[in-house]
């Protein structure tokens, strides 16, 4: 992959209609999901556009971890989720944890 191309477009987010807006003015290339249904095009479309890290809302990661799963063997992009709000989860916590164990194979 080009490097040029990483340079470029080094963050991606996926988030919902409301979310994006805000997204968009601080200057992120922006996906707005309008229903789960378009999830799979939207990630291709990530991929393709040689972001290395993809920040997908954490409501969206969670009902959608298998689809978002299917990319994880792929060098890029990075797919993690991005608290919205204070929901209490800690999907970050949780996919940090098992990179370190599938690195170290420990904690």
């Amino acid at each position: 992959m080009p490097e040029e191309k990483l340079l470029e477009n080094p963050f991606a987010i996926i988030a919902d209609e409301d979310a994006a807006a805000g997204y968009r003015a601080l200057g992120f290339k922006v996906y707005a999901l309008k229903d789960e249904s378009g999830l799979k095009s939207i990630l291709e479309e990530v991929r393709r556009s040689g972001a290395a890290v993809c920040l997908v809302q954490d409501d969206i990661y969670e009902s959608q971890k298998k689809e978002i799963d299917s990319y994880r063997n792929m060098p890029l992009p990075v797919f993690m989720p991005l608290a919205a709000k204070d929901s209490g989860k800690d999907l970050f916590k949780d996919i940090v944890r098992d990179i370190r164990i599938k690195a170290t194979g420990a904690l």
